[in-house]
């Protein structure tokens, strides 16, 4: 019944996503009228090759709920939540998160809509990676200093000496990549609306 429910969900909204032919540059306002329809995604991998490394964590923060999933322990749940949401949110995730999950699922359709926040930045004059951009804006991480290196390193830890605080520090480093996405996310909005946004509230109308 569940898998019935959400296929006529998906279908009903890509029928009304096609209609809108909304750009690359204009999927942004779809995240001002579906908050339920979308996920903030960031993974952690065992390096940068999606041939040779495989995903580690899977972070999904949806309805302003955080949910780990982590390799060797319940990774393959973070496909109820994928295949469920047709909107994906991430930041870079172009060239890194959406082709390990390709690799990682093969048989899981890739998101009707990816927003991929590392463009969207670049629209309201805000240039770098994702911690560059944190500290512009006055976000404060409790990992400060840690990167993706440092996120490889933590799951090596854990897998060679299973070292429990490696893996919880690995988890807080993972949920303030994508917590943090959304605060990014929100600021981006706030200032496309204000330069050219609202002349795109009429097209929901056909959402109606």
């Amino acid at each position: 019944m569940y898998k019935i429910e959400v296929s006529n969900l998906l279908e009903e909204f890509e029928e009304k996503f096609k209609r809108l032919k909304l750009s690359e540059k204009e999927k942004w306002v779809l995240y001002l009228y579906f908050p339920s329809h979308l996920l903030f995604l960031d993974i952690e991998t065992e390096g940068l090759s999606k041939e040779k490394n495989d995903i580690t964590l899977i972070g999904i923060y949806k309805d302003n709920k955080y949910y780990p999933f982590i390799k060797n322990f319940n990774l393959e749940k973070a496909i109820k939540f994928l295949a469920s949401t047709p909107i994906w949110i991430t930041f870079g995730g172009e060239n890194f998160d959406i082709p390990f999950i390709k690799k990682t699922f093969p048989y899981l359709k890739t998101p009707l809509v990816h927003i991929d926040l590392f463009f969207l930045t670049k629209e309201v004059g805000l240039k770098g990676g994702l911690k560059k951009i944190e500290k512009m804006l006055g976000i404060i991480r409790k990992t400060e200093g840690l990167n993706g290196y440092d996120a490889v390193k933590l799951w090596r830890k854990w897998v060679e000496e299973r070292d429990k605080n490696s893996l919880r520090k690995l988890i807080l480093y993972n949920k303030e990549d994508v917590v943090n996405i959304k605060k990014i996310m929100d600021y981006v909005i706030t200032n496309l609306l204000n330069k050219e946004g609202r002349r795109y509230e009429e097209v929901f109308l056909e959402f109606l």
